[in-house]
């Protein structure tokens, strides 16, 4: 539900805008606040599920979706979708990462990569989905993509009351509330700042006052705030998981991630220039790749439980740079694209899904497996956020397609980059043995 509503915002804006009057960077804050209050959102809701039990804090989540989606269908104004939102990003930051965390509680070790890779799989096809549900429901009024979600949520409400187990922790949370506030603070400046640039006058924009402040503040609260946690008593973000190289191999690969997707939603804009196609029939190329997103998730999860995060990450890794390449090089051959788009596919999961996840798993705590899933959460949006903006400044500074190819080139070297971190990971027996000591 969570990763599908995500998908269907794309087909849903251009109706939100006709609707409301607004301009395209108006409407664009429907995406932004979203992203900051689930940055914001992962971290609390992990953290509250680490001392009042996974059910308790996932229920509430998926209520606080389902609330924000009712009040975006019901909206008649363009605060009210803002608020509805807020509220649907919050709720939606902590689905995840307690959903990962629960994985860690409930599975054995032997099992533990199969359950990541079924969830993963699902994230692969509701990016799929997404903009297909968005696209059959618009006809029916742009309110229904948003409808859709509440029974939704009342179903997955009563499931998981029953389904769901409970585990309690005798341990009393002291709330980090200044670590809180200055999260939020950090979340809003780079989002801010980052949704003002203007990639046509990247540069320019950049340095302008709507921008250059807000990413300056970002930048100089970073220390004062991993000053501030570290002294917290109950740190609202672990930062003392950071000194773990394993967990900070996996915040280096997920900030990659964000850059490499960010240059592969734009894919379909450089088919069209390259195969000559309409937008309809070019946004089909990304068929490829989350197909193959879709269809190895779950594939992978299995194989990981026997190979370990290092293999698969690894193979993925390259997989991920020869498939990025090849369309940077060879954009216009119809055959190549679909099975470097396949290679993409199967390297996007292996970096992002259940082989990172379960190294977050396996070096946290059990106490700390919520808190340590949201840091990959967290850094997976704010990579994007990155991403999005380098990626669209490139695109915009050359003409035609050459901007497309550098900005796929670019994110080659990212993969590469990523690449050189996974072969610093733990083998497979190193693994299992700190999955033993963490149990």
């Amino acid at each position: 539900m969570g990763s599908l509503d995500t998908g269907i915002i794309g087909p849903v804006l251009p109706s939100i805008e006709q609707s409301f009057h607004l301009t395209s960077r108006e409407s664009s804050w429907i995406f932004t606040l979203f992203v900051i209050f689930f940055m914001i959102g992962s971290p609390v809701m992990a953290k509250f599920s680490d001392f009042y039990g996974r059910k308790k804090v996932f229920i509430l989540d998926v209520i606080l979706f389902g609330i924000g989606s009712c009040l975006i269908a019901s909206a008649f104004s363009i605060e009210a979708i803002f608020l509805g939102r807020i509220v649907q990003g919050f709720g939606c930051g902590g689905i995840f990462p307690v959903a990962g965390a629960f994985v860690g509680d409930a599975f054995p070790l032997e099992e533990r990569g199969k359950a990541l890779g079924i969830l993963g799989s699902v994230f692969g096809i509701s990016a799929i989905g997404g903009p297909l549900v968005g696209a059959a429901l618009i006809p029916y009024g742009w309110n229904w993509c948003f409808t859709i979600n509440i029974p939704i949520a009342i179903f997955l409400i009563a499931f998981a009351w029953y389904i769901l187990p409970e585990m309690e922790d005798e341990r009393k949370l002291k709330i980090d509330y200044l670590g809180i506030v200055m999260l939020s603070l950090l979340a809003i400046f780079l989002a801010y700042g980052l949704n003002q640039i203007d990639s046509s006058n990247f540069l320019n924009s950049l340095l302008s006052i709507n921008v250059l402040p807000f990413l300056l503040l970002f930048i100089i609260m970073i220390p004062i705030f991993l000053k501030v946690e570290k002294r917290a008593e109950e740190s609202i973000v672990p930062i003392h998981m950071l000194k773990n190289r394993e967990i900070s191999i996996a915040c280096v690969e997920t900030l990659c991630y964000g850059i490499i997707y960010s240059s592969a939603i734009f894919i379909p804009s450089l088919v069209i220039l390259s195969m000559g196609l309409n937008e309809q029939y070019a946004s089909l190329m990304l068929i490829p790749i989350l197909g193959a997103n879709a269809v190895a998730a779950p594939i992978l999860g299995k194989i990981l439980d026997s190979a370990g995060s290092r293999k698969i990450m690894a193979v993925g890794t390259m997989m991920l740079a020869i498939g990025l390449f090849a369309i940077a090089v060879y954009p216009s051959n119809l055959i190549f694209f679909i099975i470097a788009g396949c290679m993409i596919g199967v390297g996007l999961v292996t970096i992002i899904g259940a082989p990172l996840r379960y190294i977050v798993l396996t070096e946290a705590k059990p106490y700390e497996r919520g808190a340590g899933q949201a840091i990959v959460n967290m850094l997976s949006s704010a990579g994007q956020l990155i991403g999005g903006a380098l990626i669209g400044g490139i695109i915009a500074s050359f003409a035609g397609i050459l901007g497309y190819k550098i900005s796929l080139l670019l994110a080659t070297i990212v993969a590469l980059i990523a690449f050189a971190f996974t072969l610093k990971l733990k083998s497979r027996d190193e693994q299992i043995a700190t999955m033993k000591a963490n149990q």
